[in-house]
C-alpha cells in the first residue's frame, strides 16, 4: 500500500507516536485514514487548501507541514487506541498527546498568520 496522504507519510506518523506503537497504529491503512483527517482539519484551520497547493510550497516548508500532520495524524492514532498503546500511566499518554497539540497548534498559527 502507498502512503495516500500528501503533508505526512506513515512513518512519519509513526515516529510521531513513539515506541510501542500497537497493532492497530501500525497498519497503513489506519495511519492514511488519520493522516487525510489531519490535512482536512489543518485546511479548514488556516482556511486554505494545503493538499492542492503542496506543489507552490518551499522544501523547508513542506517539512514544517510534515511535522503538523504527522503530529495531529498522531494524536488521532493515539486518542483511538489508548489501551493498547504501552506506556506506564494515563499521565505518561496525556503529557504525549499535549505536546503534539502544542506542537501541530503552533505551527497552523504559524500558517495562518
Amino acid at each position: 500500500m502507498v502512503d495516500a496522504g500528501t503533508l505526512a507519510t506513515t512513518a512519519q506518523v509513526l515516529l510521531a507516536i513513539g515506541q510501542n506503537a500497537s497493532a492497530n497504529q501500525i497498519l497503513e491503512a489506519n495511519t492514511n485514514y488519520w493522516i487525510l483527517q489531519a490535512e482536512s482539519l489543518m485546511s479548514s484551520n488556516v482556511q486554505y487548501d494545503l493538499v492542492t497547493n503542496y506543489a507552490t510550497f518551499t522544501a523547508y516548508q513542506k517539512q514544517t507541514l510534515a511535522l503538523a500532520a504527522s503530529s495531529k495524524a498522531a494524536m488521532i492514532g493515539i486518542n483511538q487506541n489508548q489501551n493498547s498503546w504501552q506506556l506506564a500511566t494515563s499521565q505518561s499518554k496525556l503529557n504525549v498527546l499535549d505536546s503534539l497539540y502544542k506542537e501541530s497548534m503552533e505551527i497552523i498559527k504559524t500558517l495562518t498568520a
